[in-house]
């Protein structure tokens, strides 16, 4: 049996490329929209990112790494919200990257200061 590779085919990766993103910048749009079937695709979209995220900073301990996971979705959608158009959709992702990271930190860290005010984590 053999399988087809598109290998060297730059123009078909890039227009695939091209839709990915356009399709990214559609699910957020609906997403500030309210729209809860494109906010679920724009987490599963990010979900590979995600989990590589949070298993580096968490190593082997399964709980931390749901926490971070749970904490890098409400990034994701943070910066769902805060999107412009302006910025372009195939910058969404390293846009999305600070919002993440910023907040699998918060969670690492406790939470902010009303978790170490109140002893939560």
């Amino acid at each position: 049996m053999k399988i087809a590779l598109n290998m060297g085919n730059s123009t078909n990766y890039q227009s695939t490329k091209e839709a990915q993103a356009k399709a990214v910048e559609r699910d957020v749009l609906m997403t500030q929209k309210g729209d809860w079937n494109s906010r679920n695709n724009l987490v599963k979209t990010f979900m590979p990112l995600l989990t590589s995220l949070a298993e580096k900073r968490a190593g082997a301990n399964l709980a931390e790494k749901n926490k971070l996971i749970d904490a890098g979705k409400d990034g994701l959608l943070k910066a769902a919200n805060n999107y412009k158009k302006s910025i372009g959709s195939d910058k969404f992702q390293i846009f999305a990257l600070d919002f993440i990271e910023k907040a699998m930190e918060k969670s690492q860290k406790g939470g902010g200061f009303f978790a170490r005010l109140f002893g939560g984590k």
